[in-house]
């Protein structure tokens, strides 16, 4: 082989040395996919030190489960499936308290009500009760919002990342915003009026 036609293996070349256990060709997956991963993982805990920790565990289970990738989907699809795992899982493992400070109130069409202080008193409990009723949501239904709102994610990428037709993209959505309302309008009507 002529030494400037160096071969850039593939990422089914690779994920095929990794599983015989060449630590060679993980290092060059591992570089292939940390940044790419960490932006991800970031973007569902937005915490760098979180994402990074878990980085590292996505990259143990690829190196881990690499006899089992069977190769039915791309590789940076079973990749970022084991990233949205691991991220959920440590999503779960944190406080209720340390929500995500989505702006769920466009999520649903409220408007803003302006920057005098009655106005930002009122906006801050606005934002509260509707992290609360975020907080009601299926964690599917908290993800897609996530996605498609704070992470304002076209549906094609995020159907890449959940391994879903675009169609369930969008039914999903539709289906999460509904239920956030709902969600929200049951807090309002509960709240006792002053």
């Amino acid at each position: 082989m002529d030494a400037t036609n160096r071969h850039i293996p593939s990422d089914d070349e690779l994920i095929k040395a990794v599983a015989l256990g060449d630590s060679a060709a993980f290092e060059h997956l591992y570089r292939r996919y940390e940044s790419r991963v960490y932006q991800f993982v970031l973007a569902l805990l937005h915490d760098q030190k979180l994402a990074e920790d878990t980085v590292v565990e996505v990259m143990v289970g690829v190196w881990q489960g690499a006899a089992r990738f069977s190769g039915a989907s791309r590789l940076s699809t079973w990749i970022f499936g084991i990233a949205r795992h691991k991220a959920m899982d440590t999503l779960r493992d944190k406080t209720r308290r340390e929500q995500a400070t989505v702006p769920l109130e466009r999520v649903i069409n409220l408007p803003h009500l302006g920057d005098g202080p009655e106005e930002m008193t009122e906006q801050r409990k606005i934002e509260a009760l509707m992290r609360h009723a975020f907080a009601k949501l299926s964690l599917q239904h908290q993800q897609i919002l996530r996605l498609a709102f704070h992470e304002e994610l076209p549906y094609q990428e995020i159907a890449r990342l959940l391994d879903i037709p675009v169609n369930t993209v969008k039914t999903r959505v539709f289906y999460a915003k509904r239920q956030l309302k709902r969600h929200f309008e049951h807090i309002v009507h509960a709240e006792p009026s002053k």
